[in-house]
């Protein structure tokens, strides 16, 4: 199958959908007093007027999955604080890897049910999808914030049940699982053969990006991690509530407002 730029969105009523990406091309519009290229002749347009020099085209939509058929779409304010039923929300972003997209969610981490998963969809297909593009899903505890992470056929995710999860990209098996303190709101990091991981309890956790459970250091930083680590030229940035941390092997430690 010829290869095709998708545009994805994990929308706000549990459905994933999938659509065509636009070509480039040579558009520009004119808004308020001001005067731009089209093409080749110049448009100039009042605050009143609104010019473009192609029609506005839609977007095509390429298929639809349907994260949890079982959950409500209308009327969803009354499930509010039910921990057993209600709609299906999604915190993080869907991962397309090797013709499949990776994407966590489920009930809303402060009103919602407590159930949450991790599913593997099948992107070479299109029309609905929700009962033949399920490649395989995976039940995380309770509700779940982070983007999955990939790395060499490894898939790693958090979730809120206090748990770290790393599994087979491929198949969904689950390799090890590991108890960490506090709930994950941020997204594991991969990044020099280790993973990254920061909790709402104040704690930055190092793994090795193995098939083996690996962990390499616990670091207590004393508040709140909500954000996803960064790695940049050597440098591990991480952010809590209240400071960000530069880390560097064999660097100097200093906190601001130390003596030089």
């Amino acid at each position: 199958m010829k290869a095709r730029p998708l545009i994805l969105f994990a929308g706000g009523n549990g459905v994933l959908y999938a659509f065509e990406a636009m070509p480039k091309t040579d558009q520009s519009v004119v808004i308020g007093q001001s005067s731009v290229v089209a093409g080749n002749s110049t448009v100039t347009a009042d605050s009143s007027q609104r010019t473009t020099n192609a029609a506005v085209r839609r977007l095509k939509k390429v298929f639809q999955f349907d994260f949890d058929p079982t959950a409500p779409k209308e009327n969803i304010h009354q499930y509010l604080s039910n921990r057993r039923e209600g709609p299906i929300n999604f915190y993080g972003m869907p991962v397309f890897y090797r013709n499949r997209i990776y994407l966590a969610g489920g009930g809303d981490v402060f009103w919602g049910k407590n159930e949450a998963w991790l599913k593997c969809i099948d992107a070479t297909k299109t029309g609905d999808i929700t009962t033949n593009g399920l490649v395989w899903s995976y039940p995380l505890q309770k509700h779940v914030m982070s983007t999955p992470a990939i790395y060499d056929g490894l898939l790693f995710i958090a979730d809120c049940g206090r748990a770290f999860h790393c599994l087979d990209a491929e198949t969904g098996k689950p390799y090890w699982t590991e108890e960490i303190k506090g709930e994950t709101w941020g997204s594991p990091l991969v990044a020099d053969g280790k993973v990254y991981l920061g909790t709402r309890s104040g704690n930055c956790y190092v793994f090795a990006a193995s098939k083996e459970k690996k962990v390499l250091a616990s670091i207590e930083l004393g508040n709140p991690i909500s954000a996803t680590a960064t790695a940049a030229n050597g440098v591990l940035y991480v952010a809590t509530m209240t400071r960000l941390y530069a880390l560097q092997s064999g660097a100097y430690s200093k906190t601001a407002g130390d003596s030089p």
